[in-house]
């Protein structure tokens, strides 16, 4: 079967079973990914088919048409960022383990960022304290 005709065929599954304007978000975004249909690009059982990413918009713009709940604006770092880290180079395990669970936001990823001697590196954090009594101050 050609590439966009299985995603347009998934798609319209997807949809059957699941209304993107009322199913609970989490239920819509795990059988998107199941179909395979998370990510296109990636390999098939880590939520994609391993076709061209360029047919992901199909999948996006028919459920942003209707209605369809956004997992990229609750779990960004997850889902446009360490999701694609981990299918790179991520373990089997690694993969097995976190890709469902940050495309339906189960998960939910982060970046944090230090800057070495700055205020945000606690590393550079020192603290003392002096008796005082019963107390540290």
């Amino acid at each position: 079967m050609e590439a966009r005709a299985l995603v347009e065929e998934r798609v319209e599954k997807l949809l059957a079973e699941h209304d993107p304007r009322t199913a609970e978000p989490a239920d819509l975004w795990g059988a998107q990914y199941d179909l395979g249909l998370a990510w296109v690009h990636f390999p098939e059982g880590k939520g994609g088919l391993g076709i061209d990413p360029k047919l992901q918009e199909l999948v996006d713009l028919r459920l942003q048409r209707l209605g369809g709940p956004t997992n990229m604006l609750r779990n960004f770092m997850g889902v446009g960022m360490a999701a694609p880290t981990l299918v790179t180079y991520g373990s089997e395990d690694q993969q097995n383990r976190h890709l469902r669970p940050i495309f339906t936001c189960e998960d939910i990823w982060c970046q944090m960022f230090s800057e070495p001697g700055s205020g945000s590196d606690v590393a550079s954090l020192s603290t003392r304290a002096e008796r005082d009594g019963d107390e540290w101050v």
